[in-house]
């Protein structure tokens, strides 16, 4: 008797086990993703300027956890518009970053994920772009800006069967520029394809 009771015992812990080990989805998934961003600086009078993004992502998932990272290209900037005695000029800054997030993704549904983390970035280069009266000038400005950068980013993602759409706010916390406080606050919507 006291053998079978260990039998059946060694046998239910055997199929708790391999109830939990089946039921614990374990997936890596990666694949490509693009879409725009919207930037701008904080502590600046410049407005909100368009740009857009590209890279790759990917994705270690456990049942309703997961972690990613993605490397993504990364137009970013401010713009301006003004008149001055009757003078029009229009200013912009453009950077150029390679980001560097690492997220943690917390589904709230089989596709529905909620996510944050930390997300490096590098300024690969910049410039100010005046244009006065139709006549344009171009500067280089990459020494005004900091090498490397920090921001967390917030957001949300659905996956449409194999299509991802991200939509998150990546809050500045380290200075871009050298001089000054400005920040660079920027929201992105991208769309992926996951393998």
């Amino acid at each position: 008797m006291k053998k079978y009771a260990i039998l059946s015992m060694a046998a239910a812990a055997a199929m708790i086990a391999s109830v939990s080990t089946a039921s614990a989805q374990k997936t890596f998934t990666w694949g490509p993703k693009a879409g725009m961003t919207v930037s701008n600086m904080s502590h600046t009078d410049m407005n909100a300027k368009v740009g857009f993004t590209a890279g790759i992502f990917t994705e270690y998932r456990v049942d309703w956890f997961g972690l990613s990272g993605e490397v993504l290209y990364s137009r970013q900037g401010v713009t301006n518009k003004e008149t001055i005695d009757g003078t029009k000029i229009k200013t912009r800054l453009k950077s150029d970053y390679l980001n560097v997030p690492v997220l943690a993704n917390f589904y709230v549904t089989q596709n529905l994920a909620l996510k944050t983390g930390v997300q490096a970035g590098f300024c690969l280069g910049a410039s100010s772009i005046t244009k006065i009266d139709g006549t344009k000038t171009k500067d280089g400005v990459k020494n005004a800006f900091h090498t490397a950068e920090v921001a967390i980013p917030v957001g949300i993602s659905y996956d449409f069967g194999p299509i991802v759409l991200d939509a998150r706010y990546n809050f500045g916390v380290s200075h871009a520029l050298k001089a000054g406080n400005s920040r660079n606050n920027v929201f992105q919507l991208t769309a992926g394809v996951r393998f």
